[in-house]
């Protein structure tokens, strides 16, 4: 029985304990019967426990409820049944979070041991692993299978960084791999081999469902990250609105998690749209294309140990901080006010049961995702997601920027302007070719009623690079993610700044740039101001 030991030091943390205190000491009273249903009281909770984002007893860590206790758990903000019978999970922005995450949760962990205690939660016999684990029969299950039907009901609205990946996410369903404190041959890092995603940005209709997949390598390994694999609508760095493609909030749609043998079959299903499946074997490194991954551990997850988790897994961090994950989302500690703010996650699931692992059908086999998405358009730029803008016409061109690049490119032939607001001024970028048919760009800054270059720009290959350029971007440890160069001469000085696109394997767009000038070539620490 969960009994509160006392006020938390912390008053937001007392706002989220108050109410499961309430709900809990009602649930679990000796003298009286809800006469509401829990969550248990229709789904089958006979092996899960639940992580919630709240301090019940007080002890400055979120609250993990067993699975002899969820039976009678009913949270009236964060995990209950709602009037259709869905079962409930929420969680704000700002709350407690688990160790090693800056990321709040209303989630459950599957445990196959059920309610028997005697088995620690990390046994192998409260876990599964995949069949080329040579020791496979001391686990629990060798593989198993989720099926879950939902839908997701919101997602945080409000960032920081709006532009950072995961901002207005939240993951439905994960498979989750053991940590272990002492690691053996390169496993039990605690990597996530599967989490599936809802992302919608707060100006679409629609939001996207993707799925990622880690690879199973240290912490500290560059190479360690998440590869992402679309659904419907895009991927998590795409800001471009999924329209009928998406999934609108609170369409329902289902994913299947089937891992039979060492190999991880998936599907989605939505009405109205088509079904999505998809393999990948958990046991070398081999993507889901086919295709051999050079960066990820040469035995997948063979020997680690796994298990299921469902919820809401809110991954709009309030953290502030340069890295992937953190957007900087908003939040207050308050559910009321973070509530109306709209700075939450809320998931409802109407089906969700677990199992073992089958053999998938001929149909499901002849209809997987064997080859890479196409690209939407060829005229969507590498550094898109990092350069916002706005099209204008060209007939809207201010004539002043006309005659400046006129006078010094008489024949230039406009193609395309686009109107950006960067270092707190107005630019135009006004793209086209010279007199030799090659493209050149040329960035306006307005300076009161006058506009004047500022940056003559063309895109080259690395092969183009002046040789002290090249040589300093191979030294860096992405230099092998470079997918675009820009060289940008800037106007009546001898310097260039060659900036250099990367794209990482999970999609995500960076930039480095490098200054030269009288044949002194340096990396900039911070993007190249005018």
């Amino acid at each position: 029985m969960y009994r509160f030991k006392g006020k938390s030091k912390s008053p937001t943390l007392w706002k989220y304990a108050a109410p499961l205190w309430a709900a809990l000491t009602f649930a679990f009273s000796n003298t009286s019967i809800s006469a509401e249903l829990k969550p248990a009281d229709k789904f089958d909770l006979s092996e899960w426990k639940i992580t919630l984002p709240t301090d019940n007893d007080g002890n400055g860590k979120v609250d993990e409820v067993s699975v002899k206790n969820i039976q009678k758990l009913s949270h009236p903000d964060f995990f209950y049944l709602d009037d259709e019978g869905n079962m409930v999970f929420a969680a704000p922005n700002k709350a407690l979070t688990t160790q090693n995450s800056s990321n709040t949760r209303s989630e459950l962990r599957h445990m196959l041991r059920g309610s028997n205690t005697r088995i620690k939660t990390h046994s192998p016999k409260n876990n599964f692993t995949v069949a080329s684990n040579p020791i496979s029969d001391r686990f629990a299950q060798v593989g198993g299978k989720l099926n879950a039907t939902l839908k997701v009901q919101h997602v945080a609205t409000r960032a920081k960084y709006p532009d950072k990946a995961p901002a207005f996410s939240v993951v439905v369903g994960q498979i989750h791999a053991s940590k272990w404190k002492k690691k053996v041959k390169g496993f039990g890092w605690g990597n996530e081999p599967l989490k599936i995603y809802y992302k919608k940005w707060p100006q679409h209709e629609t939001g996207s469902v993707f799925w990622t997949y880690e690879r199973n390598l240290p912490k500290n390994d560059k190479n360690r990250t998440d590869i992402a694999y679309p659904v419907w609508g895009n991927l998590w760095t795409d800001p471009e609105n999924p329209d009928s493609e998406g999934i609108k909030l609170n369409e329902s749609f289902s994913y299947e998690v089937n891992v039979h043998g060492d190999v991880m079959y998936l599907s989605f299903k939505s009405d109205g749209h088509k079904t999505v499946n998809y393999a990948i074997n958990l046991a070398n490194g081999v993507n889901a294309y086919g295709e051999l991954d050079q960066h990820d551990h040469p035995y997948g997850y063979t020997l680690d140990w796994n298990y299921f988790k469902a919820g809401a897994y809110n991954q709009c961090s309030t953290k502030d901080d340069d890295g992937f994950w953190y957007a900087a989302c908003m939040g207050t500690g308050n559910w009321e006010e973070d509530k109306k703010n709209g700075d939450y996650v809320q998931v409802a699931f109407s089906h969700l049961t677990v199992g073992e692992s089958s053999e998938p059908t001929e149909t499901f086999k002849a209809n997987l995702v064997m080859q890479r998405p196409v690209a939407k358009s060829d005229n969507v730029k590498i550094g898109a997601t990092l350069n916002k803008k706005e099209a204008i016409s060209i007939d809207a061109i201010p004539t002043s920027a006309l005659t400046a690049i006129k006078s010094v490119a008489p024949n230039f032939a406009v193609q395309e302007v686009e109107k950006k607001y960067k270092h707190d001024h107005v630019y135009l970028d006004v793209e086209g070719k010279d007199a030799n048919g090659n493209e050149i760009e040329f960035d306006m800054l307005q300076d009161g009623e006058r506009w004047q270059i500022v940056e003559v720009q063309r895109d080259m290959t690395l092969e183009d690079l002046p040789f002290a350029v090249k040589t300093l971007i191979k030294k860096q440890e992405n230099s092998d993610q470079v997918r675009r160069i820009i060289e940008s001469k800037q106007y009546g000085t001898d310097i260039t700044i060659y900036e250099f696109y990367l794209v990482a394997e999970n999609g995500t767009e960076s930039r480095k740039e490098i200054k030269s000038e009288n044949d002194e070539v340096v990396l900039l620490d911070e993007e190249w101001k005018h």
